[in-house]
C-alpha cells in the first residue's frame, strides 16, 4: 500500500518531523535542567517506537477515523472473502468456492486462498491504482499447492490475476486469472469478515 504514495516526500516529512521533535525534546530537556545526552536519545527511542507502532498498527485506526483515505490512498483490504473460481480448462467448465484471507499492513499485503482441494500462497501482491480511473487493482501472482489427502490431486501451479475492487463499494473484488498449466478463468471475492 505504502508503493501508491511519493515515498521520497514522505521520507523527507518524517525525518524532518523527527529532527524536530529531538530537537525540541533536547532544548526542553536542557532548559529544564534535566538534559543530558542519554535523555535524547531515550526520547529519539520513544519516537521511533512511536512511528513503528503507527506503521504496524495505528494506520488502520486513522483509515477508521478518516474514511476518505481509502479513496485518497488505498482501502483496507484486510479480513476474509468468500470467492468464486470460475474456471476453463480445455473444453471443461466449473466454478470451485474458496476462502481467502488477506492480510494488509502500511508495508505489505498478502493473500492466502483456501478451498477443500489447494492452498494459494501469495508470491507477490501489488496494490495499484488504475491511472485514469484510480480504482483500485491488485496484481496478484500465487503458487498453488494441491491439499493432504484429496481424492484426485492437481499439480501444483503458478497462475497470476489482475482484481478490481467493486465501483460502489470496498467489499467485493472481481478479475481474471491464468495459470501455469494453460487454464484460465475468473475469481469473484466478497469480503464476509474485517480483521
Amino acid at each position: 500500500m505504502i508503493t501508491l504514495l511519493p515515498l521520497q516526500k514522505i521520507f523527507i516529512a518524517i525525518a524532518v518531523i523527527y529532527a524536530v521533535g529531538i530537537a525540541l525534546l533536547a532544548v526542553m530537556l536542557q532548559l529544564s535542567g534535566m538534559g543530558s545526552i542519554s535523555a535524547a536519545f531515550k526520547g529519539a527511542f520513544i519516537l521511533e517506537m512511536g512511528l513503528l507502532f503507527f506503521c504496524m498498527f495505528g494506520w488502520k485506526r486513522l483509515w477508521s477515523k478518516f474514511p476518505v483515505l481509502n479513496s485518497w490512498v488505498y482501502p483496507d483490504l484486510n479480513g476474509q472473502w468468500k470467492i468464486s473460481i470460475h474456471w476453463n480448462s480445455g473444453n471443461k467448465k466449473g466454478t470451485k468456492l474458496a476462502l481467502a484471507y488477506i492480510k494488509q499492513d502500511l508495508f505489505r499485503l498478502s493473500m492466502v486462498l483456501v478451498s477443500d482441494e489447494s492452498e494459494s500462497e501469495t508470491l507477490m501482491v501489488k496494490p495499484m491504482k488504475d491511472p485514469e480511473s484510480a480504482r483500485p487493482m491488485l496484481y496478484y501472482i500465487y503458487q498453488n499447492e494441491p491439499a493432504q489427502g484429496v481424492e484426485v490431486q492437481q499439480p501444483s501451479h503458478k497462475g497470476a490475476a489482475i482484481l478490481k475492487l467493486g465501483l460502489t463499494d470496498h467489499n467485493s473484488l472481481k478479475g481474471n486469472y491464468f495459470t501455469d498449466r494453460a487454464t484460465s478463468g475468473h475469481f469473484e471475492l466478497r469480503r464476509v469478515d474485517s480483521v
